[in-house]
């Protein structure tokens, strides 16, 4: 019996559908691109927007070309660049997937330890929220399984493919990992010593010396184990944790900062080749600073005794100072100030008259002031305060004229007028905010923002003044 065939208008309809579930399936998120041109002009534009940092273009361009030259070498290269693109853009599970999918069907290609470092990278990086790596936040008493699946990652690059350009970046980065992970186990073995469960506290020691060897965490697990042993009566376990100790010459205490896991180094990755991991941990703890800077103050209204008011201008100034750290966060120190502001007032007389004046300022003052940083990292907020005394020097005269003599560096002996004038002072406190970055071992930048009251005579209630305040500092 014959074949029924479909008439041509059904075929040109289901042709059309056909290629619309295609086109529909080469779209990714966001405007449909529609590029013609060969598989290698599609991955030379999807490339150059990677070289822009237009990683949106370039994974729909790379996609794009998955989807209708799967079979072509470009579709293979444009994979590894798909994953990269797709780390860069911050879409974390997307570049796993991509890893994933690569290495499970190209196990012997010869990039493939590229799909490895990228999956590392990115659970590297999930391991600490944006503000966490901004801030460089202690992250030790976080469960680390981010950090378990980056270390796996890496270790099973640096295992199997030993020569490839970012085995050395992995290992680097699995010192980091290790140390973290250590620091993880450390916290958790200090949590069960304060609560008591001492054997708990020695199995989680013996895993941080048996399973992170090399690790600086090693110094307190060692310290953890004998104080567990010793709690639950069994001085012989602790003294041999003591000896291990001593006999590889171990300090006896070691701070949490020690192990370097207190954030993420930065990163700068290229899909061409590995990049280093740049640590930027920078301890203030017991270190003695210097700073100068410059203030900027605000204009404000002080009034006075008898309803005179005056209005100081704003001015600039300069400040210097020194702090010592009893540790990471807390400093004490001491800070000059010094400054000129122009004013103008209007003089209220015992009779109707008033009449108008206007002069300068010069003030200085003397705090002894605290400074509490939030974080431990090199990019801190803080909170400041400070007490003080402040001098005040109006410029106007409080006495005639007198003549004096003396020898002049320039001139020699001269003779001429001058005249006193009226300085006031009072006690002075101030609180602030601000920001500090710890640029290097030894030099810093903050800026704060600062509020200071003082009590000057004649004032009603206690005049108060704010400003800008910016330093660059260096520790020693």
């Amino acid at each position: 019996m014959p074949v029924d065939t479909p008439s041509r208008p059904r075929l040109v309809v289901l042709s059309v559908l056909v290629a619309a579930l295609a086109v529909s399936g080469c779209k990714s998120r966001g405007d449909e691109v529609d590029i013609k041109g060969s598989a290698e002009s599609i991955y030379r534009d999807a490339r150059a927007d990677i070289r822009s940092s237009n990683y949106p273009t370039a994974i729909k361009k790379l996609e794009l070309l998955e989807a209708r030259f799967p079979f072509s070498e470009s579709a293979k290269q444009g994979q590894l660049d798909l994953m990269y693109a797709y780390y860069k853009n911050r879409e974390a599970e997307s570049a796993i997937d991509q890893a994933d999918q690569f290495i499970r069907e190209n196990p012997t290609h010869p990039r493939v330890d590229y799909a490895y470092f990228i999956k590392g990278l990115v659970y590297f990086e999930s391991g600490a929220t944006f503000l966490e790596r901004t801030f460089r936040a202690d992250i030790a008493k976080r469960p680390p399984q981010e950090a378990r699946k980056a270390f796996q990652s890496f270790q099973t690059l640096v295992q199997q493919y030993p020569k490839s350009p970012y085995a050395a970046d992995a290992r680097q980065r699995m010192i980091y990992l290790r140390n973290r992970l250590a620091d993880y186990e450390v916290s958790v073995a200090r949590y069960y010593m304060k609560r008591g469960a001492y054997v708990g506290a020695a199995n989680r020691a013996r895993n941080v010396i048996e399973g992170y060897d090399g690790a600086p965490a090693v110094v307190v697990a060692l310290q953890i184990t004998a104080d567990a042993y010793r709690k639950l009566g069994m001085e012989d376990l602790a003294k041999v944790a003591d000896d291990v100790r001593a006999a590889n010459n171990l300090p006896d205490t070691i701070g949490p900062a020690a192990s370097g896991s207190a954030s993420a180094p930065g990163l700068a990755m290229s899909p061409e080749a590995g990049g280093q991991v740049r640590n930027g941990a920078t301890a203030r703890n017991q270190r003695w600073e210097a700073r100068v800077g410059l203030t900027s103050a605000n204009s404000t209204d002080v009034d006075f005794e008898g309803g005179t008011t005056a209005t100081i201008d704003g001015g600039t100034g300069f400040t210097a100072g020194f702090a010592y750290h009893y540790n990471d966060r807390i400093q004490v120190g001491s800070t000059f100030t010094y400054d000129q502001k122009d004013y103008s007032a209007v003089l209220v007389g015992d009779q109707p008259d008033n009449f108008p004046i206007s002069g300068s300022l010069d003030s200085m003052t003397l705090m002894v002031d605290a400074a509490y940083s939030f974080l431990t990292g090199p990019l801190t907020p803080f909170v400041s305060a400070g007490l003080g005394w402040t001098w005040v020097d109006t410029n106007i005269t409080n006495a005639p004229p007198d003549i004096g003599c003396w020898w002049n560096p320039w001139w020699g002996y001269i003779c001429t007028s001058y005249q006193n004038t009226k300085t006031v002072d009072g006690l002075a406190y101030e609180l602030g905010l601000g920001l500090r970055y710890d640029y290097s071992y030894n030099l810093f930048v903050d800026g704060s923002y600062k509020m200071k009251w003082v009590d000057f005579e004649n004032a009603t209630g206690s005049p108060s003044f704010d400003g800008l305040q910016l330093n660059l500092g260096w520790k020693f």
